[in-house]
């Protein structure tokens, strides 16, 4: 199986890379069930120097996983969160994982240390990653204080109070979920943005709601549009 897998990587062109990601895949699955430790050191070892080291580590780790080797997989993603710490998606791997492992606790020192290692630019985006694993698989109160923090600092972000609602329906608490449209939909932000909200606090009134909960969403838009008229 070893020979195939080799010439597998000699007949793909180098273009292919995700083809040739995915047999060395296939090779370090191999050494991982029926190598050795040394085996599997000269794998990945090759497997580096022909593919990206990013993917090659993160295939690693769900090599490990996948097959129970918890302590191993973790030495990937803290190898993969020391050596790319400027790419936010190993730090929302890292924390994927030890939701995985009832770990959850541990994201909120994660996130901290993640936020040190990430460009500024992608801060949001990592901020907002880390609330929805909370609201999915940790603590609902815990996603919202994090949302929160987020739309106070950001409150023009109306794609992060879109992911926020979404959470808020998910949880299915309506008081909750109104109390953050409410919030939303009381900002001065351009019409297009404000057109987006109330139209999302609308449907959901449809849809959970009451003709008078629903009555009330678009008295509150044409109160919007008459002050942006008279401004």
């Amino acid at each position: 199986e070893r020979e195939i897998a080799k010439r597998a990587l000699r007949a793909i062109s180098f273009r292919e890379e995700k083809e040739k990601m995915n047999v060395w895949t296939a090779r370090l699955n191999l050494e991982n069930m029926y190598g050795t430790e040394e085996s599997l050191e000269k794998v990945l070892a090759e497997a580096v120097q022909y593919c990206d080291p990013l993917q090659v580590h993160k295939r690693l780790a769900r090599v490990f996983a996948d097959t129970q080797k918890i302590d191993k997989a973790e030495a990937q993603h803290k190898l993969l969160v020391k050596k790319f710490r400027k790419n936010h998606r190993v730090w929302t791997d890292y924390a994927t994982f030890l939701f995985d492992q009832d770990r959850g606790d541990e994201t909120r020192e994660l996130l901290d240390e993640a936020l040190r290692g990430v460009p500024r630019m992608d801060h949001v985006q990592l901020i907002t990653k880390f609330g929805q694993m909370e609201f999915k698989r940790g603590s609902a109160e815990r996603g919202r204080t994090i949302f929160d923090s987020v739309v106070a600092n950001y409150p023009k972000r109306v794609d992060v109070w879109s992911v926020y609602i979404d959470m808020e329906v998910g949880e299915g608490d309506q008081r909750a979920v109104r109390r953050v449209m409410d919030r939303a939909t009381s900002l001065n932000l351009s019409t297009k943005k404000m057109k987006f909200l109330f139209t999302k606090y609308l449907d959901y009134e449809k849809e959970h709601g009451t003709e008078e909960s629903a009555t009330k969403v678009k008295e509150k838009a044409r109160d919007y549009i008459r002050k942006k008229a008279s401004a």
